[in-house]
């Protein structure tokens, strides 16, 4: 468990200011893959074929309205694309397709005939592609270098078809794109939810500051408050609500992350805390200090989602509170076993050379069972030398207990020094 949380933690804070602070990786967006695409369509479903023993699966669809690249594709046309849609007849699709290099492996014939329900055509060792057309329904080029293929098809409504169509482009201002995906959070079509949640998932988080005062706060907190609201929406709504919220929100946040249970894993709670925390400043930290931090009995999940938010302060809000305030408050993670090379790792980025007089102690606790902190230590160790803030007293003892580790486990010390030269 504890490399598991050790891996989120180099996942989630290693590229921070680039995205969502409380989002998982961010997905490519509707806006993003329309752009990369040349042609965009909607499609009815005609056929859909499962396929058999003898035949691959196919559909054939007919094109209801040209997105994307009028100039390639006419409308009325159908088209056949070789995988099975799962719908039914009639059934909309929003299709993409481009142009490829004719020595691509795959080869896939992109038109269909004009009978709905004929089959595809027999395989074989060399089925000749079929060009793209224009509006005179004439091929474009004679050149074989180049053949069009529909990549990819996906059900849509009408509605969903009309917001993905309309969303403002990926090279429009970033600021004033959000404005058009925050009404759609958590709108009933599950499609356009996950897009417009993508689209802050993929914004940065200053990009997210500046729409604070738009955020519904009444609406953020009815989804907070709901068991059905996925983790990865609990994080950032959590967020968003520390930046438009007032103290009362700030009231709700610490009433929502309760006191700690060992039963219960709740992802998702690093945003709430971290909301608590823009709102609350000082008196957010304490609470977390007390329920968390301090608390023997808090869960691994518990603590680790404080560590979370206030890796979240320190590199997004600096001003907020003081750096060794921050710093303080992870001193009690270095005696927890599976926490402690976390917080060590990240006191050292955070140059809290106050805390090499406890390494010594947890030097002595790490034994060889734990040769992850022991290396966290270490790194400690020669960043704080190598940094020169060091006093005489305190470069000694830093030496001191460098030295100690060498004479007991001197191969990870040399590989290590490798690495830091």
């Amino acid at each position: 468990m504890k490399l598991t949380i050790a891996v989120l933690t180099l996942t989630v804070f290693t590229s921070a200011l680039s995205a969502c602070p409380f989002c998982l990786a961010p997905m490519q967006t509707w806006a993003e893959m329309i752009a990369e695409a040349e042609v965009v369509v909607l499609a009815r479903l005609l056929v859909a074929h499962e396929g058999s023993q003898t035949d691959k699966p196919y559909a054939i669809l007919e094109i209801v309205e040209v997105h994307k690249g009028q100039d390639v594709r006419p409308a009325g046309k159908r088209v056949h694309i070789d995988d099975y849609l799962y719908g039914q007849a009639g059934d909309l699709f929003l299709v993409r397709g481009g142009f490829r290099d004719m020595a691509t492996p795959e080869i896939i014939e992109t038109f269909a005939t004009d009978e709905p329900d004929s089959p595809p055509p027999a395989e074989s060792t060399a089925i000749r592609k079929v060009s793209a057309t224009d509006a005179a329904d004439k091929p474009v080029s004679a050149s074989t270098s180049k053949t069009f293929a529909w990549d990819r098809a996906d059900r849509v409504s009408i509605a969903s078809y009309q917001y993905v169509t309309a969303a403002p482009d990926p090279t429009d201002e970033a600021r004033e794109r959000l404005k058009y995906f925050l009404p759609y959070l958590e709108t009933k079509d599950s499609l356009v939810a996950a897009d417009a949640w993508g689209e802050f998932a993929n914004a940065t988080y200053e990009d997210i500051v500046a729409n604070g005062k738009s955020f519904p706060a009444d609406k953020l907190r009815t989804w907070i408050a709901d068991k059905q609201t996925s983790p990865e929406r609990l994080g950032l709504y959590g967020m968003m609500l520390g930046l438009c919220g007032s103290s009362q929100d700030a009231a709700f946040l610490q009433q929502q992350i309760g006191l700690p249970t060992s039963a219960e894993i709740r992802f998702g709670v690093e945003g709430l805390m971290g909301g608590l925390l823009l709102l609350n400043g000082e008196d957010g930290l304490r609470f977390l200090e007390d329920s968390r931090l301090k608390n023997a009995n808090a869960s691994q999940f518990d603590c680790f989602a404080v560590v979370q938010a206030l890796q979240f302060i320190w590199a997004y809000e600096p001003d907020l509170m003081e750096e060794q305030r921050l710093r303080l408050a992870l001193h009690p993670m270095l005696e927890r076993a599976d926490l402690r090379e976390i917080a060590i790792r990240d006191l050292a980025r955070w140059q809290d050379w106050s805390a090499l007089s406890l390494l010594p102690r947890v030097f002595e606790e790490c034994g060889a069972d734990d040769p992850g902190t022991v290396r966290a230590i270490v790194g400690f160790l020669f960043v704080c030398l190598k940094s020169g803030d060091l006093d005489e007293v305190g470069a000694a003892a830093a030496e001191r207990l460098l030295d100690r580790i060498r004479r007991e486990n001197g191969r990870l010390v040399r590989s290590m020094e490798r690495d830091f030269r």
